[in-house]
């Protein structure tokens, strides 16, 4: 997958990444340009060599920088990368291309991109060190040697902003995490209502039955003609507790259309979505108008939590048999294919109803399109 698709295909945490990445990683790569530019006067072999030996510093400072915003370990090959290069920088500079113009360029972008990947630390107790050492490296061959302090602090920014936006993802990611913790815990906390309301329904009910059977069985044993009244008071039993069941599910299931529109406008508002709503139903049967709700229920969780979208567009409309939800938004996206359970039991819940589902992409949007029959 390409940069783009990457990008559109990632929630908030993961795009701040991207973006720190390719952000900090060009920019380590814009140090060699001092090579260029304060080695100009350099024949074409000593800038070559110059050259090369930046690059392989750049390279190597890149790696390291990129494995610290993806949060990945450096490990010994990371390290050994990062100053065996520098150290080799620093040799051609000083030592290979000594007294040339080129050795100017190369020492330079050796001191600045050695102290980048200190933002992974907490450097500030050995800063003035690392400043004091670099700058005298490269003071003798910058003229005036005081712009030395300027190329050691611009090494010095890239550090910090390393560190400062190694603190930008962790508070990103923290806030992603705390979001959908609080979305596990409303599952949770609806399951654990639906358990309670489900016992305190009918765990009365299953008690009596054990108990009631235990009396069947011990009367039927004793050859007593009661048996057949206690068995039919089972029966009875049993299905009062079916029908309690089906009350506590049918009044779980049921959600009011006017409250779902309301709730989905606050939540896409609050995760960053631009929300319109055109309303037009009129009178409808309860199931037409619960079923309507799920269908914005399952569309807007679809939006939250599988896309990116920066606006979606939520339209239900009357016709003479029929009523439309039709939900629009920009967040395409491998996970909004319309292949889910949620989509599919969707479309279960439909069809009893002569309701059909429609899902497609296309120009960059996500169309979830309902329709469902209205009786006379």
């Amino acid at each position: 997958m390409n940069l783009l698709g990457r990008w559109r295909a990632a929630d908030d945490p993961r795009r701040v990444e991207l973006y720190t990445h390719w952000s900090l990683v060009p920019a380590v790569f814009c140090a060699p340009v001092l090579v260029l530019g304060l080695g100009s006067g350099a024949n074409a072999s000593e800038a070559w060599v110059a050259a090369v030996a930046s690059l392989v510093q750049a390279a190597a400072v890149g790696l390291a920088v990129s494995r610290v915003v993806h949060r990945r370990a450096w490990g010994r090959p990371v390290v050994v990368a990062w100053v065996t290069a520098s150290a080799l920088a620093y040799v051609v500079g000083l030592l290979i291309l000594r007294g040339t113009d080129a050795a100017v360029g190369v020492t330079v972008t050796a001191a600045v991109l050695s102290v980048v990947p200190l933002g992974r630390f907490r450097f500030r107790r050995y800063a003035l060190v690392v400043v004091a050492v670099v700058g005298a490296t490269i003071a003798p061959l910058v003229s005036p040697p005081a712009l030395a302090v300027l190329f050691v602090v611009y090494g010095w920014i890239l550090a910090s902003i390393l560190q400062l936006s190694m603190w930008l993802l962790d508070v990103v990611r923290r806030l992603a995490d705390a979001e959908r913790a609080g979305v596990r815990l409303a599952l949770a906390e609806e399951r654990l209502r639906f358990a309670r309301d489900l016992h305190d329904v009918v765990g009365r009910d299953l008690s009596a039955i054990a108990v009631t059977s235990d009396l069947v069985a011990e009367l039927a044993r004793r050859g007593r003609p009661e048996a057949v009244d206690r068995a039919e008071e089972v029966r009875t039993i049993a299905q009062n507790s079916l029908q309690q069941i089906r009350d506590v599910v049918r009044g779980y299931r049921a959600v009011d259309l006017a409250t779902e529109l309301e709730g989905s406008v606050a939540l896409l508002r609050s995760a960053g979505v631009e929300c319109t709503v055109e309303h037009t139903e009129s009178d409808l049967p309860v199931e037409v108008r619960s079923a309507a709700a799920w269908v914005i229920r399952e569309g807007v969780t679809n939006v939250v939590r599988h896309s990116a979208a920066t606006w979606c567009r939520i339209t239900v409309s009357r016709s003479a048999d029929e009523l439309g939800v039709l939900l629009e938004n920009d967040g395409v996206s491998s996970a909004a294919t319309g292949n889910g359970s949620g989509l599919a039991g969707l479309a279960e819940r439909l069809h009893p109803l002569g309701g059909r589902l429609d899902v497609r992409r296309g120009d960059g949007t996500f169309v979830l399109d309902a329709r469902l029959e209205v009786p006379a």
